[in-house]
């Protein structure tokens, strides 16, 4: 299975869980959490994933992770099956496609917005309300700032990007021209 059609599936798995516990949003923190520390520690990750050490002193590793972050047991169960199945290496992934997930149950979309100057307060209150009114969700609002757009906005929601800068719109003029040419 491909790594993220099994980020997928188990985080589907564990999004259902926090459902029926109504912990969703405890068990999003904790994997996030455990995610960062994995991530932040490559050599824990070779330890997890080498068979050389016997899968009771692994599970036994991320049981005492587990228990330093005071992760729930579900999670620790959880953790354990993903030592004892070798897929813990997609555990950043799988944090990933739940924080999604988490945000769609939520009702929050996160969107990044790239302008060419500093954007004030003002505006950036703006850009959220009316995108909260067009979509009826949350809005979580990451905004860059990116000199070389020239004038205009672009907008990343997922994989979807809007892009209403200036230069796109003259590097489409440029392509035009040359193909009439």
């Amino acid at each position: 299975m491909k790594k993220g059609a099994a980020a997928k599936k188990y985080a589907r798995v564990l999004i259902e869980i926090g459902l029926e516990e109504k912990s969703y949003r405890e068990t999003g923190n904790e994997l996030r959490n455990l995610s960062s520390v994995f991530a932040a520690n490559p050599q824990l990750m070779r330890f997890l994933l080498n068979p050389m050490h016997k899968l009771e002193d692994r599970k036994g590793l991320v049981e005492k992770i587990a228990a330093a972050l005071k992760t729930s047991d579900a999670l620790k169960r959880f953790l354990a099956l993903l030592v004892e199945n070798r897929d813990i290496r997609v555990i950043e992934d799988i944090s990933r496609v739940y924080s999604r997930m988490e945000d769609e149950l939520s009702g929050r979309i996160k969107v990044k917005v790239e302008s060419p100057v500093e954007l004030d307060e003002q505006h950036i209150s703006k850009i959220k309300k009316k995108l909260s009114d067009m979509t009826s969700k949350d809005i979580i609002l990451t905004v860059e700032k990116n000199p070389a757009l020239i004038g205009g906005l672009v907008f990343k929601v997922g994989n979807t990007i809007l892009d209403g800068s200036i230069k796109t719109q003259l590097e489409r003029m440029r392509e035009s021209i040359r193909i009439a040419t």
